[in-house]
């Protein structure tokens, strides 16, 4: 009986994963990059940014190591369930070379897409990382004509913010005691995608070539 309990909930998996590759090729994988894209940073550095799946787990995690000083708020059975088991995520992945420098993760829920993480190794940040994810983001929205991208961010991290700022998002509300651990507040942020607040920003974006 254990036995095939085991083997049930085996095959149960499987058709899980099959079923959320169907639903992503057909309404998500449509709208972005089928295998890579390459760009050029602010400072002409190289890059290539690829859709995550789940042999990109370890270097989602390793991005995640560097950014928050060895922690990972979202460890590998989070990614894992996330990427397998959750249709609405997805999630893209930076490379300089073969090194991971960083990472967006995203949920699509109806008209609004909510940014999950964003994380980008420390050395590779200022020079326009996060940006390109952002704007790579944003023409993913626009190709499933969303409403609006939402986040959170720490109250405290003023130099996202104003990133965030740039780019177009607008602060919505302050929720307090929102991250675990040490209880700091979020700012929720939201980008229109409509009207001016949705032009695009001067220097904003990397190259792609």
């Amino acid at each position: 009986m254990k036995e095939w309990i085991h083997r049930f909930k085996s095959v149960y998996k499987e058709i899980q994963t099959d079923v959320r590759s169907y639903i992503l090729s057909k309404f998500v994988y449509k709208c972005v990059p089928s295998e890579e894209e390459t760009y050029l940073l602010h400072n002409q550095l190289p890059v290539r940014l690829m859709i995550g799946k789940k042999q990109h787990i370890p270097d989602i995690l390793y991005i995640e190591r560097m950014s928050y000083n060895g922690a990972t708020p979202w460890g590998r059975i989070a990614l894992e369930n996330d990427m397998l088991q959750n249709p609405k995520s997805l999630y893209y992945v930076l490379y300089e070379g073969h090194s991971p420098i960083a990472f967006l993760g995203v949920r699509v829920d109806g008209k609004d897409i909510h940014i999950t993480n964003l994380a980008v190794v420390p050395e590779f940040q200022q020079i326009g990382a996060a940006t390109l994810l952002l704007r790579r983001l944003k023409d993913f929205a626009d190709e499933k004509e969303a409403a609006s991208i939402s986040l959170e961010v720490r109250i405290s991290n003023h130099r996202a913010k104003d990133l965030y700022a740039k780019m177009g998002f607008l602060p919505e509300r302050v929720k307090q005691h929102y991250y675990h651990g040490d209880g700091e507040d979020a700012l929720e942020m939201v980008w229109p995608l409509s009207g001016k607040q949705s032009e695009e920003k001067e220097d904003v974006h990397a190259t792609h070539v």
